[in-house]
């Protein structure tokens, strides 16, 4: 919790309208928050938007009497918003109950203690004098409190004090649901605050890292006052304070787009001078991915305030906008630097939407550790870590990707979750790279992160999703309602044998015991080499469980059933199974004399019916449940000759263009469930 103590200060309530320039992890290495509901917010302060924030805190690491405790907290947070409806008579925020309120001060005037009740433990209600009669209104109430923030409980934490080398420090960190237990804020992701000022005094050995762009430190007697303006969208749970004695370290500036980013560096005192330079050494790293990501994602999104890292009390890091929490194990880890880095964009610039599709956050600053490895020499090696990824994915068979619980720290932050939301989450995001290709996954990446209706906001699976299949060319439901809501592994036997230069490869997939999903569609990656070990190539292709596309690029061409023949430009010898760890699949190869033919993985039975067939020029496809969402036709070799996306249950398909022969049309539903039937033209 932000602390504010009174001694000389006059705390005065800003008034003037601050509007945007710009418009955890106690787990397994990070940490992040939740929200209350599927609704995504805990229901507070739903009649209101926030835009601006101005935070007044004393803060005082060392204060020893019984009167004000170490971790007594005095100040005042006055919030701007606009109102979402007319006549608002009271607004509720999100904030414990441990406090006491000196005062609420709405339009100069102290609100009577009457108006200001608590309807339960973590909600605080301020009934207005008026109601605010029009919709659209600006407006403006301050809320001055005191207290002893609460311990932390589990994987919540919030506002704590700790000692390093001798000397107390106290540090925040609000995922998941703690922003509330130090200040009085709307838990809502969809509503980010648009703004912020923060203020803040400590005695004058001390200094303070927050977010945004250092404004002042002046020395006002035995104090030091800290003033720090951000000014861009930001999370309540991203809010962050942390104050030590802090050695500094302004680093020279990283040029993203003409513009040179400020980068500093808070940590602990009382280290050896050889810790700071490894130290050093390691955080520098993360000035080279600052120019990597950006390249690959679009400008860092914070370019005009600052990026940085500062040292705080708990054991992993946390992606505190434009200045990152780091435990002190953590401050040399190559691989939590990039992670928490890769928030910026993942996370920070656009947040999930709802706590249940976290893995947007974390599965993606996850993979980009990898692709940090990649872009940056001396960090790391990217297939090493893969390997590790994708083991300790496959570890976890009964939790999906989703997470349903996210009532509490405690019920987010669990191992199987974090395993799910990071390991599994990486390797979907690895698995989509693969289906795409690179050129076409960071293309989908940047629409992604630089939608106007997404950027500096939030967003859910089936935005990503919508990004992802406008580049891979075709519908990708089947494969994210399998890999991010359902749970389980497969496991792949590919049969194959060859003719001449050609290679014939036949997949067949099993799950998991207890697996929840019918089919896990997906990318497959294999490795194929001559006798004498001196050609070899790569090859990726999409098995849907009934049918097969050449992919890497978007999607290619398909094939019918579960075999397909490509063309090399060798006599195939050896072939290897996702050599290089980037699909969720452990798999063998078998070299065959005979591949036979399997059917289809999903049968829809009497659910759709094809006729008339045989057919002349019109082909009729009725579906008596659900609503048909793809259709494709191959011709008797399995070549695809239409691909078109419906969402209706019934089709009149005009095939007058078509020559007379055998045909095969597979049928995709809504729930991702697919048939594949054979049908005759005949002229």
């Amino acid at each position: 919790m932000l602390i504010f103590k009174k001694h000389a200060f006059l705390l005065t309530i800003v008034f003037t309208v601050y509007l945007s320039v710009n418009g955890q992890k106690n787990n397994f290495y990070y940490h992040s928050q939740p929200n209350l509901s599927n609704a995504v917010a805990s229901g507070q302060a739903t009649n209101i938007d926030v835009v601006y924030h101005n935070f007044n805190w004393r803060i005082h690491p060392d204060s020893p009497s019984v009167a004000s405790p170490a971790k007594f907290l005095k100040g005042s947070v006055t919030t701007r918003f606009v109102t979402k409806q007319a006549n608002v008579g009271s607004i509720t925020f999100d904030f414990n109950n441990v406090f006491t309120i000196d005062s609420v001060v709405y339009r100069k005037t102290k609100l009577p203690t009457a108006n200001i009740t608590w309807p339960n433990t973590k909600v605080i209600q301020l009934t207005l004098p008026s109601p605010i009669s029009l919709e659209g209104t600006l407006d403006s109430i301050a809320i001055f409190y005191k207290g002893t923030p609460p311990a932390a409980s589990g994987q919540a934490l919030g506002y704590q004090r700790g000692v390093s080398s001798g000397n107390n420090y106290v540090y925040t960190l609000s995922e998941s649901y703690e922003d509330k237990d130090w200040w009085p804020c709307k838990q809502d992701l969809n509503d980010k605050i648009d703004s912020m000022d923060i203020t803040i005094s400590v005695p004058s050995a001390f200094w303070v890292a927050a977010n945004g762009k250092m404004t002042d430190s002046a020395i006002v007697g035995t104090n030091r006052i800290f003033k720090f303006k951000h000014r861009y969208p930001i999370a309540s749970y991203l809010v962050s304070i942390g104050v030590a004695k802090y050695v500094r370290y302004h680093r020279t500036p990283v040029n993203i787009n003409g513009v040179n980013v400020p980068v500093v560096y808070n940590l602990f005192p009382g280290k050896t001078t050889s810790s700071y330079n490894s130290i050093l050494t390691a955080l520098d790293k993360s000035r080279l991915e600052l120019t990597a990501f950006s390249l690959k994602y679009g400008e860092y999104p914070f370019k005009n305030e600052k990026h940085g890292f500062y040292e705080f009390g708990f054991g992993g890091g946390m992606e505190h906008q434009t200045f990152s929490g780091m435990g002190s194990s953590a401050l040399t880890s190559w691989s939590t630097i990039a992670h928490e880095l890769a928030h910026q964009w993942f996370g920070n610039k656009v947040t999930c939407g709802s706590w249940g599709d976290l893995w947007l956050n974390e599965g993606f600053a996850r993979y980009n550790e990898i692709l940090a490895a990649e872009l940056v020499s001396g960090v790391g090696n990217p297939v090493t870590l893969r390997n590790t990824i994708k083991n300790t994915a496959a570890s976890t068979t009964t939790t999906p990707l989703y997470i349903s619980n996210f009532t509490t720290s405690n019920t987010i932050w669990t191992t199987n979750n974090n395993r799910a939301v990071y390991e599994r989450g990486c390797m979907v995001v690895s698995m989509l790279r693969k289906l795409l290709g690179d050129t076409k996954f960071y293309q989908a990446c940047n629409n992604y992160l630089n939608d106007p209706l997404l950027s500096y906001k939030a967003a859910v699976t089936s935005d990503v999703q919508r990004y992802f299949e406008a580049q891979f060319g075709g519908r990708l439901s089947d494969f994210f309602n399998n890999w991010v809501y359902k749970f389980g592994t497969p496991a792949y036997t590919v049969n194959w044998n060859s003719t001449g230069n050609n290679i014939v490869l036949q997949f067949v997939q099993t799950r998991s015991t207890g697996s929840n999903a019918a089919y896990f569609p997906m990318p497959v990656v294999i490795r194929v080499q001559n006798s004498a070990g001196t050609s070899n190539t790569k090859l990726t292709v999409y098995d849907r469980g009934d049918s097969i596309f050449v992919c890497g690029n978007g999607i290619g061409v398909g094939y019918a059933g579960n075999k397909i023949t490509l063309p090399l430009t060798f006599a195939p010898s050896t072939v290897t199974f996702d050599p290089d760890f980037e699909v969720l699949a452990t798999g063998k190869t078998v070299k065959v004399t005979t591949l036979a033919p399997r059917l289809s993985y999903a049968s829809l039975g009497n659910e759709i019916e094809v006729f008339p067939n045989p057919a002349k020029d019109v082909l009729n496809i009725k579906s008596a449940l659900q609503s048909i969402q793809n259709i494709r036709i191959f011709d008797i070799n399995s070549k695809l000759i239409l691909n078109k996306i419906h969402n209706d249950k019934f089709l009149n398909l005009n095939t007058t263009e078509m020559p007379s022969g055998t045909y095969f049309i597979e049928m995709e539903t809504a729930d991702g469930l697919t048939e594949t039937r054979k049908f005759i033209i005949a002229r």
